[in-house]
């Protein structure tokens, strides 16, 4: 098998496959935190309110939207969607840099310093 072909039927899908994991996972993760910040805004937004209008449902939606952010927040962390998306980051970077390799050793090296310095 050359190079190419190993490239074309191994690596490559196998790059585009962790890639993807990575995108899923890190949007997962930035979708929450998100969330969790809004409802961490909305607490303060609440309790200014509650300043200006003394309503004790202000104070009760503010536990629960606080409830709420921790919830998402332990939700992330317990689950751990960072480490997961940075785990499948790691490995298609790994994988391009196999890549590097074989393009290199079928050039005879030629231009490998640079290829790998991208990885470095």
């Amino acid at each position: 098998m050359s190079a190419n072909d190993y490239i074309n039927s191994q690596v490559d899908p196998c790059i585009r496959k962790y890639e993807d994991l990575f995108r899923k996972y890190h949007k997962i993760h930035m979708g929450l935190m998100i969330a969790c910040l809004s409802c961490f805004i909305g607490v303060i937004i609440l309790n200014v309110v509650y300043i200006i209008v003394p309503v004790i449902w202000l104070i009760l939606s503010s536990i629960v939207c606080t409830l709420g952010g921790l919830f998402l927040f332990f939700f992330d962390s317990l689950n751990g969607y960072l480490e997961k998306s940075l785990t499948y980051k790691h490995k298609a970077e790994s994988l391009g840099y196999e890549k590097s390799l074989y393009k290199a050793k079928e050039n005879g090296f030629k231009g490998f310093a640079y290829r790998c310095e991208r990885y470095m």
